[in-house]
């Protein structure tokens, strides 16, 4: 993804690639850790911000970030934040709002990321996502 950052066709393929291997439920966390040590949290949430107005690259680029939480909730949240995925995702609904397959890629990933975190809640209100 790295690579061809430019081309918003090949980042919708990779964040839709990275969205089946951690959806793929007898890897038993072993994708969504190699994932993670590959990068590919930060390459999906690049591929968001360079490709802001790409509403298939925004919506498997939200799935996958959902995918990677569920895969493996606490470690994976924190790298999804600490890679700006929160504000992403923020900025994703604010930015693509006639598209509902985005909207609800993107809430699917923001419940995941505020659910039972204080911080991660007023980092949303903080991006601009409670109004």
């Amino acid at each position: 993804m790295e690579k061809y950052h430019q081309s918003a066709g090949v980042q919708e393929l990779g964040c839709r690639k990275l969205f089946s291997l951690a959806s793929d439920s007898d890897s038993d966390d072993d994708n969504g850790v190699a994932v993670e040590q590959v990068d590919g949290i930060k390459a999906v949430v690049s591929a968001m911000r360079r490709h802001r107005d790409s509403a298939a690259v925004q919506e498997w680029a939200c799935a996958a970030l959902h995918n990677l939480f569920v895969d493996n909730d606490i470690n994976h949240r924190a790298a999804i934040v600490e890679s700006g995925g929160l504000e992403a995702v923020v900025m994703t609904i604010r930015r693509h709002v006639e598209s509902a397959n985005v909207q609800e890629h993107a809430c699917e990933a923001l419940v995941c990321l505020t659910g039972n975190n204080d911080e991660n809640n007023a980092a949303v209100a903080k991006a601009g996502g409670i109004e």
